[in-house]
Parts: structure tokens; sequence; C-alpha cells
């Protein structure tokens, strides 16, 4: 019995996530940027300030990962770093003037991206698909959780 896997969900949602990955880095590239730096802006503009671990887990990315993206951001002056008063082991990280700024760009990159992606499709499709893939987020996301750290 042959297996074709280009049938299946998974691996159509993998390779969409791939093409989705290289189209966002190569148009956020053009304002020095990556996808995963794009996504620190966007959850730090959404929730202000917080701890490099709450991003860290909203993020669903290791400790080593989440210490690169910041390092790279605080270089380029895009997030600021300080020490939490009440704990000083905690590192709170929130957006400066140029992270601000690029903010406004990345919605209008997402917005356009979007756009190009659901092409052909309504508006209830869209909401539909959406919300089928929140339902394999939560199934797989158990699968994850305290993985996050290794």
């Amino acid at each position: 019995m042959e297996r074709n896997i280009d049938q299946l969900l998974g691996y159509n949602i993998n390779m969409l996530a791939h093409f989705l990955q290289n189209i966002y880095n190569q148009r956020l590239g053009e304002y020095g940027l990556t996808h995963s730096q794009a996504k620190v802006i966007y959850f730090l503009a959404k929730a202000g300030e917080q701890s490099q671990t709450d991003l860290q887990k909203r993020l669903h990315i290791k400790a080593s990962s989440m210490n690169g993206l910041i390092e790279t951001l605080l270089k380029h002056e895009r997030i600021a770093k300080r020490s939490c008063q009440k704990d000083k082991r905690t590192k709170l990280v929130k957006l400066t003037e140029k992270g601000k700024e690029l903010h406004a760009i990345i919605l209008n990159i997402i917005e356009e991206i979007e756009s190009e992606a659901a092409q052909g499709l309504s508006k209830e499709e869209q909401q539909v698909m959406v919300s089928w893939l929140k339902k394999m987020q939560e199934n797989l996301k158990p699968k994850i959780i305290g993985r996050e750290d290794k």
C-alpha cells in the first residue's frame, strides 16, 4: 500500500508554515528583522512590558532561543531590558520607540501576507480554517508543555 504524505493534513500545514516563514523573513528582512524577532515585537506591543520568561512561554521557544532574540533586539535598540524591582533575577522587556515604529510596519506586512494567502477564500472559510487550526493546536499543545525549556 503506497502512502502519499502530500495528502496528509500535517504535511500540508507544515508546507504552508514553511512558505509563510520564508515570505515573512524576506519581507521583514528589508527592515533588518526575522519572523521570530517580529513576533517578540508584536507580543510586547500587544501586552506591554513583561518578563523574558513570560515572553518565552508565549512564543513556545527554548530559553536559549529567547536569549538570542533578546540580545539581537537589544543590540539594534528595538527593546529595552531591566531587572524587576521585586526580584532582581527576573528580567523585564519592553519596546523602545524604534520597536514601536517597527510594530506598525509588522502589522502592515502581516495584513499583506494574510491577504495574499487567503485569496479565493471567503471570510467564512477563513474563520472555519482558523477554528480548525486552533483545535489542532490545542490537541498538540499538551505534547510540548514542559519541553520548551530543554
